[in-house]
Parts: C-alpha cells; sequence; structure tokens
C-alpha cells in the first residue's frame, strides 16, 4: 500500500475507513530492505510488486523511489490506479509497470454516479493521451454495482482498452439482488454470445473474465490459493509496516518489514463452509475472502450465484473455443491472456 490518501470517494469504496488514516507515510527504505531479504530467502520467480492505495499515483515519489532500489532485482510492476493522475509527465515511471489496472466503468453516466461527476471523461482522456505507449499493458477495471449491465459497460471499453476485467461490488448491500441476478444471466449470454462470435472471426478480445476460466479449467495453471494470489505467496504490505495476506482485509497479519513475513501463514487454506459442497469450488475457490469474513449469508451466496451463472454458461462454449483453436482459426497464446494472472480473475 503506497497510500491511504485518494482523491476520489467512490460510493462503493471497500477501504474508505481508511481514508482517514493519512498520518502514516510508507517508509521506501524498509520496504525495499524487506523484499531483497524475502526474495532471497524464498527465490520468487518472478518477484512481483504492485502498489496500491489510497490512490498510489499520489506517492509517485515513493513508488519511483522502491522501483531504483530494485532496479537489479526486476521485479514485474503492477499499479491499481483510478486513472485520474495518468499523464505523459508520470510515462517514464509507467512504461516500466507490467501491468496499469486503470478503474473506470463503460457508461459514463453509471461511473460519474458512482465516483463522482467528470471523472469518466478526465480518466478517459487521461488514458488517451498515453494510450499507444501502455495500452498492451493496460486494464480497464470495471466496478459492476446492483444497478450496473456488465455487457454496457464492457462494450462501452472494447474499442478502447486492449485488456477489460469486472468485478462485482464488495458490500453488503442487499438492494436489488434478485433484480440484478436477472439481468446479469442476460447480460452474461450477450457478452459471452458477442465474444465467440469474435474467437470465429479469428479475434480474440481480451476479457480477463473469460480468458482467467480458460485457463483454469484447461489447467494451464493451477492456483495453490484463491486466484487472486491470497493463500499463496502473497504479502500486502501495510502503510505501518504490517504485513498481512490480503490488501482488502487486514484480518491475517504474517509479520512486518521489520521482523519479515512467515509465509507458513500465508500459504492459508481457505475452507469456507459455504463451498464446501459446491460443485464450482475447485474453479473459484470462494471468489473473494472478503464477504465471507465481513458480509452476511446471504450476500455471500449472491456472489456464488453469480460465478455460478459465468462459470456454467463458460462451460458450454469451452468445447468450442477449444475446436477453434484446433481448427487454427484463433490460437491458444491468444486465449490465455498473461495478464489474468495478476488479476482476481473471478468476478
Amino acid at each position: 500500500m503506497t497510500t491511504n490518501r485518494c482523491n476520489l470517494q467512490c460510493i462503493y469504496c471497500i477501504n474508505s475507513d481508511r481514508r482517514r488514516q493519512t498520518s502514516i507515510k510508507a517508509d521506501a527504505v524498509k520496504i525495499i530492505s524487506h523484499i531483497k531479504n524475502d526474495a532471497s530467502q524464498h527465490k520468487y520467480d518472478p518477484i512481483v510488486v504492485t502498489f496500491y492505495g489510497g490512490e498510489p499515483l499520489l506517492e509517485q515519489g515513493l513508488i519511483t523511489e522502491i522501483m531504483a532500489g530494485l532496479k537489479e532485482w526486476k521485479p514485474l510492476y503492477n499499479i491499481f490506479t483510478n486513472g485520474t493522475l495518468i499523464s505523459k509527465d508520470n510515462l517514464p515511471m509507467l512504461d516500466k509497470m507490467n501491468m496499469i489496472s486503470i478503474s473506470i466503468d463503460g457508461v459514463a453516466q453509471q461511473h460519474d454516479a458512482t465516483r463522482g461527476k467528470g471523472t469518466h471523461h478526465k480518466i478517459l482522456s487521461n488514458f488517451l493521451s498515453v494510450k499507444n505507449h501502455i495500452v498492451d499493458k493496460s486494464l480497464a477495471f470495471i466496478t459492476i454495482t446492483p444497478t450496473s449491465s456488465v455487457f454496457d459497460s464492457v462494450m462501452g471499453l472494447v474499442d478502447t482498452f486492449s485488456n477489460i476485467f469486472w468485478f462485482l461490488e464488495n458490500s453488503d448491500n442487499q438492494q436489488d439482488l434478485h433484480a440484478f441476478l436477472e439481468r446479469y444471466d442476460r447480460d452474461l449470454d450477450r457478452l459471452l454470445e458477442w465474444w465467440i462470435s469474435q474467437l470465429r472471426t479469428g479475434k480474440v478480445p481480451h476479457l480477463i473474465p473469460f480468458q482467467g476460466l480458460y485457463d483454469i479449467l484447461e489447467k494451464k495453471h493451477v492456483y495453490s490459493g484463491l486466484p487472486c494470489g491470497i493463500g499463496e505467496n502473497f504479502q500486502a504490505l501495510a502503510i505501518d509496516g504490517s504485513i498481512y495476506t490480503c490488501e482488502d482485509s487486514y484480518h491475517n497479519k504474517i509479520g512486518s518489514v521489520e521482523e519479515g513475513a512467515d509465509m507458513s501463514k500465508s500459504q492459508h487454506h481457505y475452507d469456507f463452509d459455504i463451498c464446501r459442497e459446491c460443485e464450482v469450488k475447485e474453479i473459484c475457490a470462494g471468489r473473494c475472502v472478503v464477504p465471507h469474513l465481513h458480509f452476511s449469508r446471504e450476500k455471500v451466496e449472491f456472489y456464488c450465484q453469480c460465478s455460478k451463472l459465468l462459470i456454467n454458461k463458460f462451460k458450454k462454449i469451452l468445447p468450442e473455443i477449444k475446436e477453434l483453436i484446433k481448427k487454427g482459426t484463433i490460437s491458444e497464446a491468444a486465449v490465455l491472456n498473461r495478464l489474468t494472472r495478476f488479476t482476481d480473475v473471478i468476478p
């Protein structure tokens, strides 16, 4: 975590309580030292360093210092940003990133209603000003709220971004769940039909949830924890130097940058009650730890229904995808998007 500060006030932000904790500053020297010591001990390949916030681009000096301090280690760098501060001025830093996740929704009215008036235009303008330099490593991160259409949101961005991921809003909001499920069901049908129609012509739009499911179902990559990385070798370094297994839910402290991390605590097997008899548990692994720890069972069941809809619908088109690969219409390499493994995979 680079900072708890943020220049937006998105109404669904899962970390909004931390926004008031602005007096603590992350210590770049200690972070660099910890990463070097930890990487030496565990021989990670590759080393992946991801900058979160708050809004990480509010601390560009910290990011630059960390990257300079780790230069000889050659980590893969990712950043999750709201995009409001992207510009040609910070392009030299952004150009060194492996992945740039930009929070933006495909429908301007929906985006502005949750993130702030005029922010959709600002973020899009910022991205377009540097798009030619970072387009292949950039990802549009869409947050789907109870009133969103995933089809409209995705289609609103497919001509602008090369990679798109959507994620269902993490909140205990119970309103309009049934209506959303019905709309999500229809939207997934429409989106999958559009996607497979593109595959039939030899084009592979980079929609991360679909590509990630191919990755999992075809066992091209086996996740030992949750697809987001929790339960594997993931470390979340908080502003105060504490280390947890999740950057969104500080529920499992495994060390500090001064004392190091106990990775035996990190490699935790999450056994959620609701997942034990589930037919898709080996695919989604529970989706996200936050609802299981903090939300009502009804809301957790809602997320489960959404995951099952996506997985079961994708399974129906999987044989045709494999046939298109076999015939040479598309390549498996094109379906296996390298960015999937730096995302949550399951929306």
